[in-house]
């Protein structure tokens, strides 16, 4: 009996101590609140800008990446996921974000998380130059990139610079330069595109980039565009033979008879060949069979068979029946996006995404090809029509094709294929000509 006052005693000691650690325990945090919805979006007070990456700087690449960010109750980001993706800049928007701090919510008096999206616009302006008069205003084109770890603190690359009439560039070669600047250079250039030039034919200038690491303001690029001068339109393509023989042969169904040893006496003879050349269609036109006769080369020159048995020695002499010369093959495209090869008859990659391995596909260990079907329409567009490949890679695929801009010059559609080939880390697209 004497030990149930001490039980007692003891049981009341531990719920008050049970009592007091549930009092002194900290409070669960309560769910963060969605900027504008349940809270104000809180001001940025700290901001870092995003770091372009070098290889879409050297595409002209653009485009916004939304975020969803959780900012702790102390105002800083404590984590950042993406909403909407676009490769190669989500990375460098994760990155930028992590940094930023905005001003602590409260709620009732106290901190309180926030979630909040952002969208982070990815944009260049563009290259400050000097140009003298007549070179065409730029348009489009990034800055030459400054390349990494470059050992000089200056250096200078003199390039020359040739446009097509409408302000593309046509051909661009380093003058002189050592690498990796050139480089730099020249994958700047892919992506400029000035105002069409006034007057006939091209322009062609050089373009001198003076790269300056030091100073205040960080390295820098100087760009100077001088010595323009015109280039000689391409001259009008001089009517073939064949048709033109064609014309004037087409009413020869009804010769006079005395017509061939004529046109034979004078084809036999080599000296009338260069003494007048081959009339131009103009004049094969307006003198038809039926008027006055035929000159001795278009006789010569028929393709078909001779209207009189006896006429083959004229036909023999003629110097103008040359074997047709078969046209060249088609040279394959270049390409200005990395990692993407042009088969012959694939016209110029101008601008676009490069292949690259989606975030899941690499985690998961995600390898293969995938084949996309597409067309390009007259303005360079690229619109997808078949995907087939992984799931894990097919949507990294379509977005990849669909954002390239091809150059074209003929106003039909063309059907192409690419076959996308994702290994690892690694990401790599061919295109080839495909059939409707």
């Amino acid at each position: 009996m004497s030990l149930r006052p001490a039980v007692f005693i003891v049981a009341a000691l531990l719920a008050a101590a049970r009592l007091g650690t549930a009092q002194d325990a900290p409070k669960s945090e309560a769910p963060p609140k969605v900027a504008g919805v349940d809270v104000p979006a809180p001001k940025r007070i700290k901001s870092v800008p995003p770091h372009y990456p070098p290889e879409a700087q050297a595409l002209g690449m653009r485009g916004i990446v939304i975020l969803e960010l959780v900012v702790g109750p102390d105002g800083k980001v404590t984590s950042a996921r993406i909403t909407r993706s676009v490769p190669p800049f989500d990375e460098a928007a994760l990155s930028a974000a992590r940094e930023w701090e905005y001003e602590i919510t409260k709620v009732d008096g106290k901190p309180v998380s926030v979630i909040l999206t952002v969208p982070i616009e990815f944009k260049m302006k563009l290259p400050e130059m000097s140009r003298d008069g007549g070179i065409p205003e730029l348009r489009q084109g990034v800055v030459p990139a400054f390349p990494a770890g470059a050992g000089p603190d200056t250096a200078t690359v003199i390039a020359e610079v040739t446009l097509d009439p409408d302000g593309h560039v046509a051909e661009a070669r380093i003058k002189s330069g050592e690498s990796p600047w050139a480089e730099s250079v020249i994958q700047a250039l892919r992506t400029w595109r000035f105002s069409p030039v006034e007057g006939q034919g091209g322009l062609a200038f050089e373009v001198k980039a003076d790269f300056t690491s030091g100073g205040k303001g960080g390295p820098r690029v100087d760009l100077r565009l001088s010595g323009a001068r015109h280039t000689e339109a391409p001259p009008p393509a001089e009517p073939a033979a064949s048709p033109a023989v064609a014309t004037a042969s087409m009413p020869a169904p009804a010769p006079s008879p005395v017509a061939p040893p004529a046109a034979a006496t004078p084809a036999a003879s080599p000296s009338p060949a260069p003494a007048r050349p081959t009339p131009p269609p103009e004049e094969l036109i307006r003198n038809p069979a039926g008027g006055k006769p035929a000159s001795p080369p278009v006789t010569a020159a028929s393709p078909g068979p001779p209207a009189v048995p006896g006429a083959p020695p004229a036909i023999a002499a003629s110097p103008l029946p040359v074997p047709a010369t078969p046209p060249p093959p088609p040279a394959p495209g270049i390409s200005a996006v990395r990692d993407v090869t042009l088969a012959p008859g694939v016209p110029d990659l101008m601008k676009g995404r490069r292949p690259v391995a989606p975030p899941l596909a690499r985690m998961q260990g995600v390898s293969g090809t995938v084949d996309v079907r597409f067309a390009v329409d007259a303005a360079g567009s690229a619109s997808v029509r078949e995907v087939t490949g992984p799931e894990a890679l097919k949507e990294a695929a379509r977005q990849t094709v669909a954002s390239w801009t091809f150059r074209r010059t003929t106003p039909e559609r063309l059907f192409l294929a690419a076959t996308l080939t994702y290994t690892g880390d690694n990401a790599s697209a061919a295109v080839r000509a495909q059939d409707q």
